[in-house]
């Protein structure tokens, strides 16, 4: 929530009070934010340009995957039929929650699990060998994994494995939700509607960063794309609610 908050404050910083008032309108208690706040600094997430005061770090891991979703079209490229595959036989399944971290990574670039211990995804993606590795390892890819590029593949995967109806039908709901959102006369400008713009937008913003960039060719992202054209708008609307309620506006 606190890197949310940061985030729609665009770059400037804001005080420990004003945290802590962001804090409460999302049901937070002030020491709660505070821990938060000194876990986030220690992580260097984020930064004080001045005592008491806190912005978003300038780089970093988080930042560029919080931004995926305005570049979508930029990270991928025609599909020549040919394929990403990781192969993780030789990652251990003991430790549940370094699998899950090493598993999420090879999700958040689209990657399913076609047979055991089999990741694969269309090399569609505008990345040479070099940067998807670098890319997967950040984000968490265990260190033996084996990760290469297929002309052709034995086990080609279904599209169901994608699960694409069911996020064709979540990108569905949040277009008619923010829609629903963009009269502002009608929800409030009070922290109720705060807080319905920022659960609204972090999800969607989830959503968008976690979208597999299947081919074009599946005809699988109009949805998708119907949403991404009606964030600005959103945002710019939230941001503003926000930035009156902490006194910024």
């Amino acid at each position: 929530m606190i890197l949310d908050v940061l985030s729609a404050a665009e770059g400037m910083a804001l005080s420990a009070p004003q945290l802590a008032r962001s804090g409460e309108m999302m049901g937070f208690t002030p020491g709660s934010m505070r821990v938060a706040t000194s876990r986030l600094a220690s992580e260097a997430l984020i930064e004080s340009p001045r005592r008491g005061e806190w912005k978003l770090a300038k780089t970093g891991t988080w930042i560029e995957e919080q931004t995926r979703w305005t570049r979508l079209q930029d990270l991928v490229q025609p599909w020549q039929q040919d394929w990403w595959v990781v192969m993780t036989q030789l990652v251990p399944r003991a430790s549940r929650p370094k699998w899950r971290k090493h598993e999420n990574a090879l999700w958040h670039r689209g990657f399913v699990e076609a047979q055991r211990d089999y990741f694969i995804r269309p090399a569609n993606l505008a990345l040479n060998f070099e940067q998807l590795l670098g890319e997967l390892r950040a984000l968490g890819m265990a260190e033996a994994s084996l990760v290469f590029r297929a002309t052709e593949v034995s086990d080609s995967p279904d599209l169901a494995l994608w699960d694409t109806t069911n996020r064709k039908a979540l990108y569905h709901a949040l277009c008619m939700e923010i829609e629903s959102l963009a009269d502002s006369d009608k929800q409030g400008r009070d922290s109720d509607a705060c807080r319905h713009f920022l659960r609204v937008g972090r999800k969607a913003i989830w959503a968008l960063n976690t979208d597999p960039l299947l081919p074009e060719s599946w005809g699988t992202n109009a949805d998708r794309d119907r949403l991404v054209a009606l964030m600005p708008g959103f945002i710019t609307q939230g941001r503003k609610l926000w930035l009156e309620q902490l006194d910024l506006a």
